[in-house]
This record gives C-alpha cells, sequence and structure tokens, in this order.
C-alpha cells in the first residue's frame, strides 16, 4: 500500500514539474508587424515630420523598443509607423517629434509629444492610433490693435505720425508672420454706392497693400506673441511728448514719395514690402476710421497681383437732384480666402455701411461717436481677450473689440 502511495505521488509530482516546465517554454508569441498610426489635427496642410521617434517600452520586462525616423511613412495627412518582430505583451508607447505645416495658408511648426499606456500588442490586436493632441492649432494671426487716431499735443492739436497696427499669433503653435499683407479698403464706410461689379462676396477692394517680407520662415511668432507694425518707427517722443515711443516697432509702412515737399522718414524697423498705395506722398490711416482694416497671407508674386488682381468699379454718384455716372479706376483685389483677419471702422454718426464680407467681419467698432469727435484722440480699437488669454474672434467686430480703448503703448 505504501509504495503504491508512493509510486502515486511521485507520478504527480513528474506531471507537475513536466507542466510547470512546459509553461515556462512556450515561447512569447512575435509580432512580425506592429502599426502605430499617428493622426496629426485634421486642420493642418503639407504636413511635414522631422525629428521623429517612438519607444515602445514593455510593461513586464521594462525592454525598450526605439523605432526611428526611418519607420515613419506618411500617408494621407497622417504618419504610419513600423513595428517590426515585436514581442507579444502590454506596451507603454511615447511618441516626439517636429512638426512642420501650413494652418490658413500660413507656414507653422511645433515640437509635440504623445503618449498612451497599458497598450496590448497581440496577434489579435496589433493597431494603434495615437493623436497628436498636445496642441490644438485652433486660431491664427488677427488684429488685436488699430491706433489710427493718433495722439493730441499739449496745444490740443493732432498728432499722427504715431499711428501703428497689432497683429497676434493667437494660435498655440508658432506661426510665420511671412507674406501677411496689411491692407486698407478703397472704399469707406461712410460712403455707401451700389458699384458695380459688386465683388464683395468674393474680393476685399484695397487701396493699399504692405507686406511682410520673409522667404517663408524668417519672421516666426511664437503662440501669443504679437508684431507691432508702425506708420512711423521713431521715437514720437521727441517731438511730441504726449506721444509713443515706436522706435522698437517690427515694421513700419515706408514710401518714398514722388513729391519732394512731402518725405518719410525712414525709420529704425525693417520696412514693410509696399506693394501698392493710392497716394503718391505718404500713407497714413484715417485718422477718423473711414475704412476697414485687414491682414491677409499674400499667395502670388507681387508682380501677378499688380497685373491680374485690378478692376474698375462704375456706380451712380448722386447728389441732391444731381446725378452722374462714375468710375473709380484701378482698384486692387484681394481673394477673401486670402484674409486672415479683418475689422470695419467707421464712425457712428455718418456710418453707412460695412466694406468688408459679412464672413470675414458683420460687425463694425470705432473710436469717436461724431464725425471729428475731438475725444477720439490717443485712444485705439483693442480685440477682447477670453479667462485664458486668447483674443475673442467671432467674425463680428462690434462684438469681438472694445472701442475708444486707451492705445495700449501709451505711457509705456
Amino acid at each position: 500500500m505504501k509504495k503504491i502511495m508512493l509510486n502515486g505521488i511521485l507520478m504527480m509530482l513528474a506531471i507537475t514539474l513536466c507542466l510547470t516546465s512546459c509553461k515556462s517554454d512556450d515561447p512569447i508569441p512575435v509580432i512580425p508587424t506592429a502599426m502605430v498610426t499617428l493622426e496629426v489635427p485634421a486642420n493642418l496642410e503639407n504636413t511635414a515630420l522631422s525629428g521623429a521617434h517612438a519607444t515602445l517600452t514593455n510593461v513586464e520586462t521594462q525592454q525598450v523598443t526605439n523605432i526611428d525616423e526611418a519607420k515613419f511613412i506618411k500617408q494621407g495627412s497622417d504618419y504610419k509607423i513600423m513595428c517590426n518582430d515585436i514581442e507579444a505583451g502590454t506596451y507603454n508607447v511615447h511618441v516626439a517629434g517636429h512638426l512642420d505645416f501650413t494652418l490658413n495658408g500660413v507656414a507653422g511648426q511645433k515640437d509635440f509629444e504623445v503618449s498612451s499606456d497599458n497598450v496590448v500588442i497581440s496577434e489579435a490586436s496589433h493597431d494603434l492610433k495615437m493623436t497628436i493632441s498636445t496642441f490644438t492649432a485652433q486660431g491664427g494671426f488677427v488684429i488685436s490693435e488699430v491706433f489710427f487716431t493718433g495722439t493730441s499735443t499739449e496745444e490740443g492739436k493732432s498728432y499722427s505720425g504715431d499711428q501703428y497696427i497689432i497683429i497676434t499669433n493667437n494660435s498655440d503653435v508658432t506661426l510665420y508672420a511671412d507674406s501677411i499683407a496689411v491692407l486698407e479698403s478703397a472704399f469707406l464706410t461712410t460712403d455707401k454706392q451700389d458699384y458695380t461689379p459688386d465683388i464683395m462676396s468674393t474680393h476685399f477692394s484695397v487701396q493699399a497693400c504692405y507686406m511682410i517680407p520673409g522667404d517663408g520662415k524668417s519672421v516666426p511668432v511664437e503662440p501669443g506673441q504679437s508684431l507691432k507694425l508702425a506708420v512711423n518707427a521713431l521715437n514720437h517722443k521727441t517731438e511730441q511728448p504726449n506721444s509713443i515711443d515706436l522706435s522698437d516697432a517690427d515694421f513700419e509702412f515706408y514710401d518714398e514719395s514722388s513729391i519732394p515737399s512731402f518725405t518719410d522718414p525712414d525709420g529704425s524697423a525693417p520696412n514693410l514690402d509696399k506693394w501698392y498705395c493710392y497716394t503718391a506722398t505718404v500713407y497714413q490711416f484715417h485718422s477718423r476710421g473711414f475704412n476697414a482694416m485687414a491682414i491677409a497671407k499674400m499667395q502670388t508674386s507681387k508682380e501677378d497681383w499688380l497685373e491680374n488682381y485690378v478692376y474698375d468699379a462704375n456706380y451712380t454718384f448722386v447728389f441732391g437732384d444731381f446725378s452722374s455716372e462714375m468710375t473709380k479706376r484701378g482698384i486692387y483685389k484681394v481673394p477673401n480666402e486670402w484674409i486672415l483677419d479683418g475689422v470695419n471702422l467707421s464712425v457712428e454718426s455718418v456710418r453707412e455701411w460695412n466694406v468688408l464680407d459679412a464672413s470675414i467681419d458683420a460687425g463694425w467698432t470705432y473710436c469717436g461717436k461724431v464725425d471729428r469727435d475731438e475725444t477720439r484722440f490717443n485712444k485705439s480699437v483693442i480685440r477682447k481677450q477670453d479667462a485664458n488669454g486668447k483674443y475673442i474672434d467671432t467674425n463680428n467686430s462690434t462684438n469681438d473689440f472694445t472701442p475708444e480703448a486707451p492705445a495700449s503703448l501709451l505711457n509705456k
């Protein structure tokens, strides 16, 4: 009996050892090709990945699999990351790199990192999707302030050489301001006419176009940062103590006047590339705000624009009982899809219409409630900000701007 029991125990022990041995010797399946799909934000175009790498860390063994940039394959707008001959298991996945792109036609760039933990890779599941959600790529360049009224001297006279406009990168990625132009409307918001052809739904009619120069990536603007564009990049306090020091402007509007008695001082800032301006002398903003202002990403050459983006507008001039057919010749136009932001300016007592399509600006803003309002000096229109510091942009300047705000650069 004892012998039988002993034999049974030995047999059970042998079976246990065999099972244990068989279990430990079972090979871990190797997945020939595991795939990680890296999804980029949908509103980005012309994406280009560089400096990319991925790591897959086995949670159980802590073994790390490194994947270099050569295994990142672009498919459509996304990237496929190929991971060959990886053991089945649970992994923590980390992907990092640098992404160049265009956003609303504007070149941009951003470093990114994205991680996903406890990802199971097996024969039944070896495709993983990860989204670059470390930035949203929303927003873009906006007009954050227009100071067109000028300042008042101690004698109560007006001084307008210190006008400026500020544009701001309202996104959370670095954008390049190269080829962004500042535009002024050819039509006045205080003089409504039935122009034919009526191209407002497709184009913005302009009388001034000054562009930020660069080779495409010469003027980077980090998230939340701004560019200050001065009519004259001078320290105006030397001539007008109540004025502004604009010698630190990023760019200035400079004109070579064809009339010797009108000269434009060449200030300390780089000059904007002047594509066109209606005046033969020196450009300034309308000091009462009768025009619309806009910024656009120019998408053609200066020569092509000057030759092919010009038209004549017909209208009937009426004054009392008198009327006459008129033609406004040589108006330049910018396609609405090039425009990044715009603001209609006017004065309530004389305002007649908006000269930007409602898709760009359905409202308007102002400094001064009546024409030639003497209280308008030293004031500007400033875009509102939300609780997170982002500029509000609903394409309605009545909602988005604070009118008659103290100019932000005064007393600095």
